[in-house]
């Protein structure tokens, strides 16, 4: 109890890498639990799991289990993917690891990146899907092969999985990726994360909880018809986010958004007809090409065409 009390009372850090070392900075991320905009039942599962998470120390120990969980976080640019990683740190009293891989040349810089990081950290790793392959395709180049592990599964790449890179006990390791289709299969195999969670476009409970944040509001009446736009076109909550932003007034900031979602819609039907046009066009281009030139064509038929012109001059006289 007394040391939930310390963490619940100190000042939380950002920490990032360059090279082999981390430097940190007071972290104010403003984003809660209460102010985070997704799927209530989604939230509030992840909150159920960080608390089995911080209430299991001795069961991990008595299971020889390392005490760490890992998410890995997955959905479109500006579904709030980073912004769950400030709640889980604001709500855990976490310090909050950054690691950009693309500082990181060598795994067993890696491997000393992590040995300095304490218990009771949050690492967050974005872009995952592109970073491990940066790590091993930068170790081939310099002529290293991917330092062996016994228990490693190695990717098709030659980077270990992500629980190669083992955090400190007391960890939540947190990967982010705008599209899981690319993300080596080793990284998903079971044991690799914990949880998968998926951050998808802006539902009506996402956008309730925006509004309630920018305008203390839980009702206008225009509410039905965005709760409509929103079921029929994809919008991303960093885009709603945006539209509100532009006035202090509930009024102006929301008739914006009722148009947003038309314009978005109207927008994606002409990019896909023009997409259909130049499709047209491209293989329009490439009939043509098959045309055979006159030099390559066989004589005999220019001796057709020779005899067709000199009848049809025959008739004309």
């Amino acid at each position: 109890m007394a040391e939930q009390l310390q963490l619940r009372d100190r000042a939380l850090r950002i920490f990032m890498n360059e090279g082999k070392s981390w430097y940190g900075m007071n972290h104010h991320h403003p984003t809660t639990f209460d102010t985070l905009a997704m799927d209530p039942a989604l939230k509030q599962s992840i909150i159920a799991d960080l608390d089995r998470f911080l209430g299991r120390r001795d069961y991990y120990r008595r299971i020889g289990k390392a005490w760490k969980r890992g998410y890995l976080l997955y959905g479109p640019p500006g579904t709030g993917k980073s912004s769950l990683v400030a709640a889980m740190a604001n709500y855990l009293r976490f310090n909050l690891y950054d690691l950009d891989l693309s500082e990181v040349r060598f795994n067993s810089d890696l491997q000393k990146l992590l040995v300095h990081m304490p218990n009771k950290s949050i690492l967050d790793v974005e872009d995952i899907e592109c970073s491990f392959e940066g790590v091993a395709s930068r170790e081939r180049e310099d002529g290293r092969a991917p330092e062996p592990d016994m228990d490693a599964d190695y990717g098709s790449d030659g980077s270990p999985p992500v629980a190669y890179y083992s955090p400190p006990s007391g960890t939540t390791l947190s990967g982010l990726l705008n599209y899981k289709d690319r993300l080596d299969p080793a990284l998903l195999r079971p044991g690799r994360m914990d949880m998968h969670v998926y951050m998808g476009y802006c539902c009506w409970e996402a956008f309730k909880t925006l509004a309630r944040n920018y305008f203390l509001v839980d009702n206008h009446t225009l509410f039905p018809e965005i709760q409509e736009l929103l079921s029929a076109v994809d919008v991303t909550p960093a885009e709603v986010s945006e539209m509100l932003l532009r006035s202090e007034d509930v009024d102006v900031a929301l008739q914006p958004l009722v148009e947003f979602p038309q314009k978005k819609r109207q927008r994606a039907w002409n990019e896909t007809e023009n997409k259909k046009a130049a499709d047209d066009r491209t293989y329009q281009r490439k009939q043509c090409k098959r045309t055979v030139p006159l030099y390559q064509m066989d004589p005999s038929s220019f001796s057709l065409l020779s005899l067709f012109s000199h009848e049809l001059r025959d008739d004309t006289t």
